[in-house]
């Protein structure tokens, strides 16, 4: 595990560096973090369970909404909104999307979390729920999270600690029954263990990342609107910057979400959002099909080089130390 904290701080100095360097467009480093947050709690799951989770926004709207309705209605403290709305987002969507796992796998759970999505996002924006959710237009003013270097360095430092936390799970003996059941979950039950039970751990911990993500988003955003909660857009949106950075490897996933905003960023004076989303998804299907993998397995193979310079020549000094 020391290797991995080791490279979790590096990570965190890198991404600390990008804060310094970018000051003057920070809203976008803060955005870039915060899909960090979103991809990386996403390919946690989706990435090391083998299950495709596509209602992962469930997590984050559900807390963001909650957090807003009870700072927009009835005015309460917004640091009490944002643990009410983590609670709520985790236990609400663990509690739907677990028992959904337990039964049903493959196509059908893809279809049921992407279908769930579709139907939220649908009553949220309904006359039926504008009461309570603002309908189309959402809900705002509310009390809000304002840019500055010590929120994006500080949404950094909570990106990598919970690379650092998913990492340990992955490491613990849970996180290796759950790589024994991806690969053939008979073998697991033949063992007398339920793997159901450790990819709703799995699922768990990946739901509360999306939560705390899900309500810091929207008091950053100062509003709740489906945007940036339930929407499809917002879904595909994670996904294909998981896919474009590695859905295996969660620094692959942190990497794809920093180079898509900042691609983003770079593309909107030129062109509206269709085409920017185009041009993105465009490149994510490449990516798909030539790196599947996705791109921090290219940053991978000079790391093993070095790493096996490295090596050697400590190989041949001990060598020659001895003679």
């Amino acid at each position: 595990m020391a290797r991995d904290l080791y490279k979790w701080i590096a990570t965190l100095l890198v991404l600390l560096l990008v804060v310094v360097l970018l000051r003057g467009q920070l809203s976008f480093v803060i955005t870039a973090t915060f899909f960090g947050i979103f991809a990386m709690s996403w390919s946690f799951f989706t990435g090391f369970s083998g299950y495709l989770n596509l209602g992962h926004v469930i997590f984050c709207g559900l807390a963001g909404y909650t957090s807003a309705i009870l700072n927009y209605h009835l005015g309460w403290p917004l640091w009490l909104c944002l643990v009410l709305g983590v609670v709520v987002g985790t236990l609400g969507g663990w509690l739907y999307l677990n028992p959904i796992h337990k039964r049903i796998t493959g196509l059908s759970f893809e279809m049921v979390s992407f279908l769930t999505i579709v139907a939220l996002s649908n009553l949220v924006a309904s006359s039926i729920a504008s009461p309570v959710t603002g309908g189309n237009i959402g809900l705002s003013p509310l009390d809000g999270i304002y840019s500055s270097v010590g929120l994006a360095a500080g949404l950094a430092v909570l990106l990598c600690a919970m690379g650092f936390l998913f990492t340990w799970f992955l490491r613990s003996n849970s996180g290796k029954v759950i790589e024994f059941a991806k690969e053939d979950k008979t073998i697991v039950r033949h063992a007398g263990a339920d793997p159901h039970q450790y990819t709703g751990r799995l699922l768990l911990w990946s739901g509360l990342a999306a939560s705390i993500g899900g309500v810091l988003y929207v008091h950053y955003s100062g509003a709740a609107v489906v945007s940036n909660t339930f929407a499809l857009a917002f879904m595909i949106r994670i996904v294909v910057m998981a896919i474009i950075g590695g859905r295996f490897d969660l620094r692959g996933s942190i990497l794809g979400a920093y180079l898509v905003v900042f691609l983003g960023m770079e593309l909107m004076p030129h062109m509206d959002a269709y085409a920017q989303y185009l041009i993105i998804y465009g490149i994510g299907f490449v990516i798909y099909f030539l790196v599947p993998r996705g791109l921090i397995s290219l940053l991978e193979v000079p790391w093993r080089y070095l790493s096996q310079s490295v090596r050697l020549t400590r190989r041949v000094a001990d060598e020659k130390s001895n003679v």
